[in-house]
């Protein structure tokens, strides 16, 4: 089996280590590299070849979604997995319209960085359960130009594919 080749992009190098350190002993991942902003995410893809990228959504110089939208305009087969504290719509909409194929909260469980990794490596998406929970409110307020059954639901309530 083929390893899923990460690269780790965070501005915080004690949270770059800690999510490395996590990904030393999953199966079936290799953290290829490592960067700290955009720029060095752009030059590094070129070199190391990643399958995923866990991309900070707030850097300097280029922040995550800048990066991302330029990162797939070149490289379209890569994915990549925003990595934020925020679980504000208006970044989760502007992640997915950089094409990104995850949103990830870092609260998030370890279990729940290797699920997404997998996820997105194996071309579904993946949205952390908080997130999919305000998608998935915002979208349906959108359709229904107001609030509907889905304000209602709480995140462990909503399961899908089960």
């Amino acid at each position: 089996m083929k390893k899923i080749r990460v690269l780790v992009a965070d501005d915080h190098q004690l949270v770059r280590a800690g999510i490395c350190s996590l990904l030393e002993n999953a199966k079936g991942i290799e953290v290829v590299a490592e960067a700290d902003d955009g720029y060095q995410v752009m030059e590094l893809v070129s070199l190391h070849q990643p399958d995923v990228v866990l991309m900070d959504i707030a850097m300097p110089n280029m922040n995550g979604l800048e990066t991302t939208a330029q990162l797939l305009a070149i490289f379209p087969e890569i994915k990549v997995i925003i990595l934020s504290m925020h679980v504000n719509e208006e970044y989760v909409w502007k992640a997915l319209r950089s094409r990104a194929s995850g949103y990830l909260l870092k609260d998030a469980a370890p279990v729940e960085l290797e699920r997404a990794i997998y996820s997105v490596a194996d071309g579904s998406t993946y949205l952390s359960p908080a997130v999919s929970h305000h998608v998935l409110n915002d979208y349906v307020r959108r359709v229904n130009g107001k609030a509907g059954w889905a304000d209602k639901l709480t995140p462990n309530k909503i399961k899908f594919g089960n």
